[in-house]
């Protein structure tokens, strides 16, 4: 056998190179970069991250709403909901009964308040449905929600120059859908 035969058998032997690894490597690494910019800019583009925009403040603001909550929860009172999501194409038709008691079970009357349904994973629907006293100490609300699926619904009572009283409830507005 001549020695160019040799050298021949030898390269066909050889199926696996450094070039192969070297491409190799520069493929997996570049999927996984082209994976991860891709997501990041998904993250970054549906969702600014930013609820508040005064951040800053509010953080400095956190004793004094600890303060106020006590206040809040020092006064007794009963709040309870009675509240009824009907699906519809466009969202949900909310009705909200709200019922305050004082710390003796005595119904409150003359409030003034709102509820706002806030929709945590979306900017921009938030709901604000004034509070109308349909019976001593029972507050009502309707609103037509945009979407179905979960919301906050946040409560807010005002009365005279005493502070305001705030409670939020997450809820799941509308049903589910019947296909999923």
């Amino acid at each position: 056998m001549s020695e160019a035969a040799t050298i021949k058998g030898r390269k066909a032997k050889r199926g696996w190179t450094g070039w192969h690894t070297l491409a190799a490597l520069v493929a997996f690494f570049g999927v996984i970069f082209t994976v991860n910019g891709i997501m990041t800019y998904m993250a970054l583009s549906t969702f600014s991250g930013i609820e508040t925009q005064n951040a800053y403040q509010t953080g400095r603001d956190y004793n004094e709403r600890l303060e106020a909550a006590a206040a809040q929860q020092a006064l007794g009172w009963q709040v309870s909901f009675d509240e009824t999501f009907t699906a519809t194409p466009d969202g949900a038709d909310a009705t909200v009964a709200v019922q305050v008691l004082d710390a003796n079970g005595v119904p409150l009357t003359g409030l003034a308040g709102d509820l706002t349904f806030w929709r945590p994973v979306v900017r921009g629907e938030d709901m604000v449905a004034p509070l109308t006293e349909t019976a001593p100490g029972i507050y009502s609300a309707q609103a037509l929600l945009p979407a179905r699926g979960h919301w906050e619904m946040r409560l807010l009572l005002e009365r005279d120059t005493a502070a305001p009283y705030y409670l939020e409830k997450r809820i799941w507005a509308g049903g589910r859908d019947s296909d999923g």
